[in-house]
């Protein structure tokens, strides 16, 4: 299960414009006002959160939450599937199953055309992984150009579609690149200096 203050993170970057007081970002997060003020309270006190207004929160860059994110999360496990589809197949049959959205290397690569890949790697509810890892082929044991995270629901905010692809969150997409390791720090990287999340 994520932690709260993923959630929290999350919604901080993915919307950082939003002066957010305690109680939206709670209510949003889906945890108390009490563990938000614990949190924003460390948060200001670390430099990444401003209060400029009366109750009111702002980031005042995300590069410092970026990677006290990608710090703390670990990607769940995921689901490999052994396919004979291609890789542009598989993005098809993503974009016709809700519930479902890119990550990692192939969204970068859909947002940035930075290091190509042939694998793809999405966000599957929990309820429909099942289904949809047997929609494109089977299930294996051994890793696959095919990796399916199991997703709770938080990770579909800010959802994006590029050309149709439902692509995570860049925010998201940045933490879980930086979280994943080898590769994924150069990508995020590339991609956080893309999208202007990388300044102080």
């Amino acid at each position: 299960m994520e932690a709260a203050r993923d959630r929290v993170y999350r919604l901080l970057l993915t919307y950082p414009k939003e002066p957010w007081t305690q109680k939206d970002l709670g209510a949003r997060a889906g945890c108390s006002r009490g563990y938000v003020s614990r949190v924003v309270d460390a948060l200001v006190t670390s430099g990444v959160l401003a209060r400029p207004y009366k109750n009111r929160t702002v980031l005042l860059g995300p590069a410092k939450l970026l990677t006290l994110w990608a710090s703390r999360r670990s990607l769940p496990g995921p689901v490999h599937v052994a396919t004979a589809l291609g890789a542009e197949a598989v993005e098809a049959r993503l974009r016709e199953s809700p519930g479902t959205a890119m990550t990692l290397f192939r969204a970068a690569w859909h947002r940035t055309k930075f290091m190509a890949t042939s694998g793809v790697e999405a966000y599957v509810r929990e309820e429909d992984l099942e289904r949809v890892a047997d929609c494109l082929g089977e299930r294996s044991a051994e890793p696959t150009s095919v990796a399916l995270y199991p997703a709770q629901g938080p990770e579909f905010e800010g959802v994006e579609r590029i050309d149709g692809r439902p692509l995570v969150s860049v925010p998201q997409n940045v933490v879980d690149l930086m979280a994943v390791g080898g590769q994924g720090p150069r990508v995020a990287l590339h991609l956080a200096h893309a999208y202007d999340l990388w300044e102080a």
